[in-house]
């Protein structure tokens, strides 16, 4: 009996000390101000952190507690914390920085003119010696944005690169403008039809291309394969890229529209416990057959920072480029149409959309689809219906996700609220195309773009974004186009859909985590949840609104660990 009660003091000290090591931080972080973005959106002076988990939230008092002697304390002196960036949308894999010529404007470059562009690709030229018939790839021009405000055409590339094919993409990514060797090399003259889906500029009174090739018809551009990259140099580019996300606060981050090669590299990368950052892949849908037919990938498991969290489909373009879908026409000229009513076009059709959804929902896999116009997000809406029809379910239960929800309409909100679709917005736009929105759209159309404050009213879930790299990766910038949503000539483009600093943070942090079915464990500082920190130079609640934009990301804690300090 007496040995029976030793063994039982025994484990019952054990337990109690096992039970302490439990509450024991491993780091806390005191006398910062710290922004939960909890239910309340409350405010505390100090976290613990242990297990890469968050041990418990409060004052320094509380905190304090829980540390030992091998604790690590960290005084914010004041600092504002917030949770860590949750990436909406964005293009993780979508551009090399080392290889691409950048030709954009300000503030994404320093392009003015067609002038300007031409030299920059130039001076690439000669920095990399590029030989006589290889490609030369450049990005980010902005037709609204250079001294000519039209597109480049081929024949301003033609007479600086007579020996070189060149292709530039336009910064919305659904177009790109090719020369005369380039053109001929793809095959592409003026026997050439369009594609569906797509578009060729012609001259006037002719069909001779000018070189600008919309949505599906920059496909026909026929490049010579390229020497694959060794796999070591693909995850250092991996690591820099991570790097680059993290200095932007960014601790979730999208792949929006994965290639099988991409999913392929980031799964072996997790293998190889090489992310440190999470990355939320989405397939593209023409490779989603592939990629279900692979045991390796599992659709919806956040395993090594990868999760594959559904397929990305793009149905139309871009309303800065005239090729977004409405259901009313644009006020202005649109390239490559020849009657009265301009409405754009989607790039699939309502079968090819029915089709998409079912195909997803049966395979539990998620759509997030690429919906800018108006027209184009009916045709969504239509799809989901369908699907829930046909298949018996509910849409409420899988999410969808429309990204960027340009112009979408108060009537289509609704049906968002009674869908439970996620509205992926884009705020950036306010400021980069919002002038242009006016002019190509009307003020009443430019005024609704990314409505956030209505879809909050609605009780419709929704994100924002940057959709890097059309715009800067900069979180407080977006943070900022949300707030003030002032166009680049300094005009309040919808003045009634401004939010709150706290509703424009929510907006990337737990309203993100929701996008992935994540908001148990990551998208606000609370008990239990992913210790994903960000440290910021200022408190963006307090700061003059106008400022929100200059704030600078200190540091970024992913799971505990300092990923990026500066």
């Amino acid at each position: 009996m007496k040995t029976n009660l030793k063994y039982l003091a025994v484990l019952f000290a054990t337990t109690i000390i096992s039970a302490q090591q439990k509450n024991t931080a491993e780091k806390i972080f005191i006398n910062g101000n710290i922004i939960t973005v909890d239910a309340k959106n409350s405010t505390a002076q100090a976290v613990a952190v242990s297990n890469g988990k968050i041990l418990a939230v409060g004052t320094n008092s509380k905190i304090e507690k829980l540390k030992d002697k091998n604790t690590i304390v960290v005084d914010l002196k004041g600092k504002t914390v917030v949770p860590g960036f949750i990436d909406g949308h964005s293009h993780f894999m979508g551009l090399s920085r080392s290889t691409t010529v950048n030709v954009g404007s300000p503030p994404m470059g320093d392009v003015k003119n067609i002038a300007d562009l031409v030299s920059r690709i130039q001076d690439f030229q000669k920095k990399n010696n590029v030989a006589p018939g290889e490609w030369i790839d450049a990005y980010g021009y902005d037709q609204d944005q250079l001294e000519e405000k039209r597109h480049p055409n081929k024949e301003d590339l033609d007479a600086a690169f007579p020996n070189n094919p060149v292709t530039i993409t336009n910064i919305n990514g659904h177009m790109s403008v090719s020369n005369s060797y380039a053109l001929k090399l793809s095959g592409i003259d003026a026997t050439t039809a369009n594609p569906p889906g797509g578009a060729i500029e012609r001259k006037k009174g002719t069909n001779e291309p000018t070189g600008l090739l919309q949505e599906n018809a920059s496909r026909l551009l026929k490049r010579p394969a390229k020497p694959a990259p060794t796999l070591d140099e693909q995850i250092k580019g991996l690591k820099e890229q991570q790097l680059f996300y993290a200095s932007n606060g960014i601790t979730t981050a999208q792949d929006g529209y994965s290639s099988y090669e991409s999913v392929e590299l980031l799964h072996k990368a997790a293998e190889r416990n090489e992310l440190f950052i999470d990355i939320e892949a989405l397939p593209g849908y023409p490779t989603l057959e592939k990629v279900l037919k692979n045991p390796d990938f599992k659709f919806g498991v956040l395993k090594n920072h990868l999760k594959l969290a559904g397929t990305k489909m793009i149905a139309d373009g871009s309303p800065q480029g005239k090729t977004a879908f409405f259901s009313k026409s644009y006020l202005v000229e649109v390239p490559g149409c020849n009657h009265d009513v301009c409405t754009g076009f989607a790039n699939i059709t309502q079968e090819q959309f029915n089709d998409l959804v079912i195909k997803a929902f049966q395979n539990n896999v998620r759509p997030f689809v690429h919906c800018n116009g108006d027209a184009t997000i009916d045709m969504y809406l239509k799809a989901i219906e369908n699907a829930n029809k046909t298949l018996n379910t509910n849409s409420n239960d899988r999410r969808p996700v429309t990204i960027h929800s340009q112009f979408v309409r108060p009537d289509q909100l609704d049906d968002y609220k009674k869908l439970g679709i996620i509205a992926a917005f884009f705020s950036n736009h306010a400021f980069f195309w919002g002038d242009v929105h006016v002019r190509n759209l009307g003020a009443d159309r430019a005024n609704f773009l990314s409505p956030l404050k209505t879809a909050i009213k609605k009780g419709v879930v929704a994100t924002n974004h940057t959709d890097y790299p059309v715009t800067p990766l900069n979180q407080l910038f977006l943070l900022w186009t949300s707030v003030e949503r002032k166009s680049r000539s300094g005009q309040v483009i919808g003045p009634d859909e401004r939010l709150t600093p706290i509703e424009g943070l929510r907006a990337i942090t737990i309203n993100g985590a929701y996008e992935y079915f994540e908001e148990n464990s990551k998208g606000s500082i609370e008990t239990g949840k992913l210790a994903d920190l960000v440290v910021l130079s200022d408190d963006l609640t307090k700061i003059d609104p106008s400022k929100i934009k200059d704030i600078t990301v200190l540091e970024t804690i992913k799971e505990g660990k300092t990923v990026f300090k500066k």
